[in-house]
């Protein structure tokens, strides 16, 4: 302001966000009469910069420009570096006659890189926008061919959505570790829904089981279902209370009883095809007792009963004083085919 005479300042107004008064004076329209009005820091430090009349521009917001000409003519401005004390942030921009610009704000800018490739310092976050046509998104690592997404070093990579997490691809989504593990400490994650495993097997690792409500084996025509054991099949037992009189087939295909007196045992949940092992211990201490066995209407020619060969006069056999007689159930269509072999001691 020292090379300006104090006659070709114009008012710069009384408005301002200073709170204190600032005074300079000032020609009057017209020329020849000079007064003194109240400005503010803002006011000077804008008329400094852009010394111009107030009617040639309005509000704060300037663009600011450094030559970026040297004396012969040439550009003289370099690439921005990921030195931070040479190349901050606040930069200029090269194809804009030194328009002052500012960086990414979230990064550092990789060597010889035009901000192309950054380090982030801070958080990222992308106010509900989408990261689109991104290549290769790498975390914690060097970047390679490696066309998946991937994760080197120590540091946990840890992926939080508030609804669901979608994982969605064209053709495969490829999970690659030395496990895919479905827990969070104590708390077991289950898989929902149907699963079907196509071009492979589903391999139990030889340590561990696999625990199961039911397994069907569906076939079609000309490939029928079968399941194939190698090894040994155990079945826990399932033991009826001591005079009960219903006996459940889904528990388990192996079960036994005690009685003390004739019981008549009725049989539910007898799936076609299925084969029931048990045994029944009289523990009677002096008369023998028969362990009767129905479903449906008991009787041998009722639909649904349990049928005995001729060898037993297709009746249940008795049981000794204390033996133990040993029963084999098939279901067949509707009927039951029982058979025994009597008289363990037990």
């Amino acid at each position: 302001m020292a090379n300006k005479k104090i006659s070709q300042l114009t008012s710069m107004g009384t408005e301002g966000i200073g709170s204190a008064d600032y005074f300079v004076t000032t020609e009057s329209v017209g020329g020849g009469n000079y007064a003194t009005v109240k400005t503010t820091p803002n006011q000077v430090a804008n008329y400094v910069l852009n010394p111009v009349t107030a009617d040639q521009i309005s509000g704060y917001n300037k663009n600011y420009f450094f030559n970026n000409v040297d004396s012969q003519g040439f550009s003289s401005w370099t690439k921005a570096g990921s030195n931070t004390l040479n190349f901050p942030y606040l930069q200029v921009d090269l194809n804009n006659g030194g328009k002052l610009v500012t960086g990414s704000g979230i990064s550092v800018p990789a060597v010889g890189d035009d901000m192309g490739d950054c380090v982030a310092t801070t958080h990222l976050d992308m106010s509900q926008y989408d990261i689109i046509n991104a290549n290769i998104i790498y975390f914690d690592g060097t970047a390679t061919s490696d066309t998946f997404i991937k994760k080197w070093g120590t540091t946990n990579l840890t992926v939080k959505a508030d609804d669901d997490l979608i994982l969605s691809g064209q053709r495969y989504v490829s999970i690659s570790g030395q496990a895919l593990s479905l827990e969070n400490g104590d708390t077991q994650t289950p898989i929902s829904g149907n699963v079907i495993i196509t071009g492979g097997n589903l391999e139990i690792d030889p340590a561990n089981k696999l625990i199961v409500n039911e397994i069907e084996a569906t076939g079609t025509p000309g490939d029928k279902a079968s399941l194939k054991l190698v090894g040994a099949l155990s079945v826990t037992p399932s033991s009826l209370l001591d005079n009960s009189s219903v006996l459940n087939w889904s528990l388990s295909n192996i079960q036994y009883v005690r009685i003390s007196q004739d019981e008549t045992i009725n049989f539910n949940h007898v799936a076609d095809g299925q084969t029931l092992t048990m045994y029944v211990e009289n523990f009677h201490t002096t008369d023998p007792c028969t362990a009767k066995f129905t479903s449906g209407t008991y009787g041998p020619d009722a639909a649904g009963a349990v049928r005995w060969g001729a060898e037993y006069g297709n009746e249940a056999p008795a049981i000794a004083v204390n033996k133990t007689n040993l029963y084999t159930f098939v279901r067949i269509n509707t009927g039951i085919f029982a058979s025994a072999v009597t008289g363990y001691v037990y």
